[in-house]
């Protein structure tokens, strides 16, 4: 990766990201990448290698620290945080997305985002209580805690697309979450295309096919084919 492709470490408000703006001048769209548990905003760049290059892609750190460049978006305990813990967090990283755009003079349409681990978990959250401000989901390794159950409403979710990947042999998230996952989102009439893999807790290989896929299927050429004018 060059320089000028290096995404760039900014603050937002008290809130570090890392953003990488879309090279076509065509076609903007926003990416938000949710990474997992200990992991920080420059852990998840590889997986939009597959993906248009007309995406601004924005990484925000998560907020509360756990170690040496190890964050989390939230306290873990026995039990899963219920969807409300969420509506806080989620309205305040929309709110500094919204000032970054407008500085940018970029419009604030709705948001792609791709989250993996307990940033899938964050990106279902998002859906279910923001369902206005975003659009096609991926949810890498991740889970919808069962108590949310209740929340999987049609009027919300019906034709919502999503990208579910997990793997088979993943003993962090057992892959019985993923199907229950999945069987509610198609219960609730989204749309979702499910990728399942030999592997453990990561994306294998023909599921980052599989996500390239996902988001170019609206007729955006991926990076690699872009048109840079």
């Amino acid at each position: 990766m060059t320089e000028i492709d290096e995404p760039k470490l900014i603050k937002i408000d008290d809130w570090v990201f890392r953003v990488k703006e879309g090279q076509s001048t065509k076609q903007i769209k926003l990416m938000l990448l949710l990474h997992g548990y200990l992991g920080n905003e420059n852990v998840m760049w590889i997986l939009t290698n597959p993906l248009p290059a007309s995406y601004t892609f924005l990484a925000p750190r998560a907020p509360l620290q756990m170690g040496e460049n190890q964050f989390s978006w939230h306290k873990l305990g026995m039990r899963w945080p219920d969807l409300d813990i969420y509506q806080q967090l989620i309205a305040d990283l929309l709110h500094r997305i919204d000032s970054w755009s407008a500085k940018m003079n970029i419009p604030s349409p709705k948001l792609d985002i791709m989250g993996f681990s307990q940033g899938a978990v964050v990106a279902y959250a998002m859906a279910l209580l923001y369902p206005e401000r975003i659009g096609r989901i991926a949810a890498l390794a991740g889970f919808i805690p069962r108590s949310w159950k209740s929340h999987l409403q049609p009027e919300v979710l019906k034709d919502r697309k999503f990208f579910v990947a997990h793997g088979t042999r993943d003993l962090t998230v057992p892959i019985i979450r993923a199907h229950q996952a999945v069987s509610w989102l198609k219960k609730s009439g989204a749309d979702v295309t499910f990728c399942e893999s030999d592997i453990e807790h990561k994306l294998s290989a023909d599921c980052f096919k599989g996500l390239g896929k996902f988001f170019t299927d609206d007729g955006l050429p991926p990076a690699n084919e872009s048109d840079d004018s």
